[in-house]
């Protein structure tokens, strides 16, 4: 049994579990100031057996009905992240923004809920886990809103936020043979004191932004002492879309879990590169 995972940069991931391929929050609409520059075409990935989405935000779900539109495949989400992303397929989110959109993937499109369990062939299952959006702090928020080229895209900048709403926000436990992965797309804690029943994870991804460094740490943190994963991977750390994001300083995220947490493997992926894991 292998697991590898591949990072397209924010929460957008392909688990290759074996023969089986998993995708995550797939976008790959970042704009022509992100770091690092994406090269892989959505066109290039021609091999998932299933597509996964944390919340329904522009930055986790663009390429989702392409996806079920190009390859068949099934798109796991909430029932707002179904209507935005059959509204942004029509051209009625971004106007200059239309693609073909078949009924056929539209059906592709499931909508799921806490409580459910999605069994992707024999050994594969996965479990949306109740989850919500981190409540950025007043730093971040004034270093976004006050720079000068967030002022000068704001138009459009105010489409994506307002076209895009949240919906239900889930994290998920991948189960395949032996192993355990949970994911989450956005780095909140609201929810911690239900996350005990999957304790002892073997791979943990958390979303590293929308707070000041200090507070991603300590949610981090938090995650890790009621999960206790024996690999954690941070994600969502790079500059996506400028001005809205920015490049996230995971030196004090090291430090923290070297000194204090010596038993976890820290990974920090490479950006578009197959990465073993397991």
């Amino acid at each position: 049994m292998t697991l590898q995972i591949t990072w397209y940069g924010t929460a957008c991931f392909i688990a290759h579990l074996d023969g089986s391929n998993i995708l995550f929050d797939p976008f790959f609409l970042r704009n022509e100031n992100a770091q690092p520059i994406i090269t892989t075409q959505p066109e290039e990935i021609d091999a998932i057996d299933a597509i996964f989405i944390t919340h329904a935000h522009f930055d986790h779900i663009t390429e989702a009905g392409f996806f079920a539109e190009k390859l068949n495949v099934p798109v796991y989400c909430s029932s707002t992240a179904k209507e935005n992303i059959i509204r942004w397929m029509d051209g009625e989110i971004i106007e200059d923004h239309k693609e073909a959109f078949s009924k056929r993937a539209k059906q592709n499109i499931k909508t799921i809920n806490y409580e459910d369990s999605i069994k992707i062939g024999s050994d594969l299952e996965i479990h949306p886990i109740k989850s919500c959006h981190i409540s950025f702090d007043a730093k971040t928020i004034l270093s976004r809103l006050f720079s000068w080229s967030f002022l000068k895209q704001v138009k459009t900048i105010s489409k994506y936020g307002r076209g895009f709403p949240q919906g239900k926000v889930f994290g998920y436990k991948l189960l395949y043979k032996d192993l355990s992965l949970i994911t989450f797309g956005s780095l909140c804690t609201k929810y911690i004191q239900n996350l005990d029943q999957y304790k002892g994870c073997d791979v943990l991804l958390i979303p590293y932004a929308g707070n000041s460094t200090k507070h991603m740490v300590k949610k981090t943190i938090e995650l890790i002492e009621v999960l206790k994963p024996k690999i954690l991977i941070p994600h969502h750390w790079d500059n996506f879309f400028p001005p809205l994001s920015r490049e996230e300083d995971l030196n004090p995220l090291k430090e923290e879990i070297k000194q204090n947490y010596p038993d976890i493997t820290l990974i920090i992926l490479p950006f578009e590169d197959k990465t073993p894991i397991i």
